[in-house]
């Protein structure tokens, strides 16, 4: 995940398609971003996997703008007048409701809304869950791998009409070895 290197083509058409949500993740994230975590890099990481992975360009413009309505002052109307109707529904669908207080509830009902929003939301939330793996697992905090690990299982249980992806398939090995290291580390007694 951390050492992707671009080997597909991208046409012009695209490319300016990339650079536009690219623009505007780094405008509007450096205008009014509130995670400690490296946003804009992970946003990055996510869009290209999946591009390297062959996924399509919407697919590809949702992954980059995927934190925005979580981790900005960004509205989901914001994204639609710039983006499209298509593009918001799918960033809505992936974004926790910030009116859930409680985490686990959070994640479940986003999680549901994500699977009913149809296979790109569920393949950039993939992506994602991927990426945060990489990321929990650097920062060696105990319980955010914990409730990642849960998370992975979660989405992974309803993420059957898809197994055969790319991306679901790596997710699922990913969330295997997290478990395992997870396991070893934190269970010997």
């Amino acid at each position: 995940m951390y050492n992707i290197v671009m080997h597909r083509y991208i046409s012009p058409k695209d490319s300016l398609r990339i650079e536009k949500a690219v623009n505007f993740l780094v405008l509007k994230y450096s205008e009014s971003g509130r995670n400690p975590k490296p946003v804009v890099l992970h946003s990055l990481r996510v869009g290209i996997y999946l591009l390297e992975l062959g996924y399509d360009m919407d697919t590809i413009i949702v992954a980059i703008l995927h934190d925005l309505i979580e981790d900005s002052d960004v509205k989901i109307s914001d994204i639609k007048n710039e983006f499209g109707d298509n593009v918001a529904m799918w960033i809505d669908a992936v974004s926790f409701k910030p009116e859930i207080d409680d985490p686990t509830e959070q994640y479940k009902e986003m999680f549901t809304r994500t699977f009913a929003g149809g296979k790109i939301p569920v393949m950039v939330k993939a992506a994602d869950l991927y990426a945060n793996s990489f990321y929990y697992k650097l920062v060696s905090n105990h319980q955010k791998q914990k409730i990642l690990i849960e998370k992975m299982f979660y989405f992974l249980e309803k993420a059957n009409l898809f197994s055969s992806e790319p991306v679901i398939i790596e997710l699922r090995d990913r969330y295997q070895e997290e478990k395992n290291r997870f396991t070893c580390l934190y269970n010997k007694k």
